[in-house]
């Protein structure tokens, strides 16, 4: 959605999560902790995780501001996204961890 909203395009690769393709080589040799989502860049660095992944776009492409224009709007926008990511996702993370 993030990207759909920003105009932007990125190539795409489909991964076998349940049979653990995250987990091992060549994933791995890219992105040692097999986190997912994951951005390699075209230097070879890989950025892994969401928020790290969205904030790096948008500094890298400013229009439309998606996460805010100015400093109040970023930190209001990080600050809902935290809540969000302890009180619900990490819940569903746990719930899929450990059934």
């Amino acid at each position: 959605m993030f990207l759909t909203e920003k105009g932007i395009s990125l190539p795409s690769e489909e991964l076998d999560l349940m049979g653990g393709e995250n987990r091992r080589p060549p994933y791995t040799d890219k992105n040692p902790g097999g986190q997912m989502p994951a951005l390699e860049l075209e230097d070879g660095t890989v950025i892994a995780e969401t928020v790290a992944i969205f904030e790096y776009l948008e500094e890298k492409n400013p229009s439309p501001a998606l996460v805010g224009s100015n400093a109040e709007e970023r930190a209001e926008t990080r600050m809902w996204q935290r809540r969000i990511e302890l009180g619900i996702t990490e819940n569903l993370y746990n719930g899929f961890r450990y059934s």
